[in-house]
């Protein structure tokens, strides 16, 4: 496809669009596609078919096809039927960032609704939050080629973003108004801190065994909501006394008088919005005196480029043997002592 391609290469304005399809199979895809040069050629469509029960899905080549703009389709037997294999079904509906449509052999070509998807839910870590409001647009469509249009006429990023109200027959533009909330716990409105937990529980990075007793006291939270729902959500908590004498050991750092974000969690469809980067901002804002630390492992890369892009830098790394990994500890830029001052 590359070769066949060459000519339109140095095209600025591809005078065609088009899509192509990759079987996934059992073996690690070869790094022998020029994503970017299909994309300035005019691609802007993968189907990618699932053969086989063992097949690998290409995460690292989907999020590279993902950030230039491409929609990735993945199909395979039985898939809305839940009936294929666990580990893919729940990447394919956890990231729909990455992976941006998915069905059968091409998109559910007898339903304009939900119906064809709602097996699936069980897969999907964030099912016990409230619902958003309508469903993803591309749903509606009954062919691939159909997608391939709007996905060209719309770019990805923007039918990412739609969703269709099909009680109101109305569009809802996911991230158009977010609003966003800093309040202590005992401020917070009715059933929001249950909401809230529900997030940290649905993110899947923390113990939960603590959760809600250390929010029930937690320096500030702050969270966004659209349409009724929250979208995201972090805070600023007092760390408990034996997680301060065990990081004190492990650091030689007193974090008594800090307090630490944490709980982070932000709704998949929301993703690269900016979302969890505006709590951290706007929580960082408000911590008054204290200062802020955040512990971040260092297989999280997505939450360490949120740190980095808040002016937040690593001070110093330990091994935790609760989790049996390597840990980050993290301050913003600003209140870090340039003579280290923070170990006593």
């Amino acid at each position: 496809m590359t070769r066949h391609l060459d000519h339109w290469f140095s095209l600025k304005q591809p005078p065609v669009f088009f899509s192509m399809a990759l079987q996934i199979g059992t073996e690690p895809m070869e790094d022998e596609n020029n994503f970017s040069g299909l994309f300035s050629s005019g691609l802007r469509l993968i189907h990618w078919e699932i053969h086989g029960e063992k097949a690998i899905i290409p995460e690292k080549r989907l999020w590279e096809t993902s950030k230039l703009g491409i929609w990735n389709h993945i199909s395979g037997p039985h898939l809305l039927q839940g009936k294929a294999d666990k580990g893919q079904i729940k990447f394919i509906v956890n990231n729909p960032n990455i992976v941006h449509s998915f069905g059968e052999t091409a998109l559910d070509q007898t339903k304009n609704d939900d119906t064809g998807f709602s097996v699936l839910e069980k897969f999907m870590a964030y099912a016990s939050v409230a619902p958003l409001p309508g469903i993803a647009f591309w749903k509606l469509f009954g062919d691939l080629s159909c997608l391939l249009l709007y996905v060209n006429r719309l770019t990805q990023k923007s039918l990412l973003c739609l969703r269709a109200d099909m009680q109101e027959q109305s569009v809802i533009t996911l991230g158009s108004q977010m609003v966003y909330f800093y309040q202590l716990p005992k401020d917070l409105p009715f059933g929001v801190l249950d909401e809230i937990c529900k997030m940290v529980d649905a993110g899947g990075s923390v113990d939960i065994t603590h959760v809600r007793s250390n929010l029930e006291c937690a320096f500030l939270i702050g969270y966004a909501m659209e349409n009724g729902v929250i979208i995201g959500n972090s805070s600023l908590k007092h760390p408990r006394q034996a997680f301060i004498q065990r990081l004190k050991q492990m650091t030689d750092i007193d974090f008594t008088h800090f307090v630490e974000r944490g709980y982070t969690s932000v709704r998949p469809e929301y993703r690269a919005m900016g979302v969890g980067a505006k709590l951290l901002e706007g929580l960082t804002k408000r911590a008054g005196d204290r200062k802020v630390f955040s512990i971040i492992s260092e297989d999280n890369l997505a939450t360490q480029k949120i740190a980095l892009r808040n002016k937040t830098k690593k001070i110093l790394t330990y091994f935790s043997d609760k989790l049996n990994k390597e840990m980050g500890v993290w301050m913003p830029e600003h209140m870090i002592d340039p003579q280290g001052d923070e170990k006593k």
